[in-house]
């Protein structure tokens, strides 16, 4: 019976082991046709600017800024921080996943406090109701239902907006 529990640790310590012997991956590298973002002193009081790389050497950086048709030579000295673009990215899941639950809050809010109590007016036959009538936690909970929709699309619709994955980066040794 000690035999199971002993096999099933065992089994869980092996992909722990496998994982931890993974070396760390080393900075990529410059290549020609790269779209980096770098800081240098002599860029002034913008500290970061985006460039496409024309050529890249161990000691100068050739760059080309935007829709610029000259280019622009770097010393490997004078790079203070140097980033290079991995492709795009959206952030459309949390956005929306902030506004269903910003949206859900705020709705079940109002739902709560904009709650009135129902009113019977009729003598005759009195109030007949299809639906049980409203309570202030059923307002409450449509308000957060209407919110979270409402919230989950504005937040999707805000994070479709790509923005750059950027990465530390060397110069090749060559």
């Amino acid at each position: 019976m000690r035999f199971m529990p002993t096999l099933f640790a065992l089994s869980l310590m092996t992909p722990v082991a496998g994982f931890s012997q993974t070396a760390a991956p080393a900075d990529p590298q410059v290549d020609v046709g790269s779209r980096v973002r770098i800081a240098a002193p002599v860029f002034g009081t913008r500290t970061k600017q985006v460039a496409t790389v024309v050529s890249a050497t161990p000691d100068t950086l050739v760059l080309r800024f935007g829709a610029a048709t000259a280019n622009r030579s770097l010393a490997a000295s004078d790079i203070t921080s140097l980033e290079i673009s991995r492709g795009t990215h959206t952030r459309k899941g949390k956005g929306a996943l902030w506004g269903l639950l910003l949206g859900a809050g705020a709705g079940a809010v109002l739902g709560y406090a904009l709650y009135e109590e129902p009113k019977c007016e009729q003598e005759v036959f009195g109030c007949i109701y299809i639906l049980p009538p409203a309570t202030k936690g059923s307002d409450a909970a449509i308000g957060g239902l209407a919110g979270g929709i409402v919230g989950a699309l504005a937040g999707a619709l805000i994070g479709m907006r790509a923005t750059d994955t950027w990465v530390p980066g060397t110069l090749a040794a060559r």
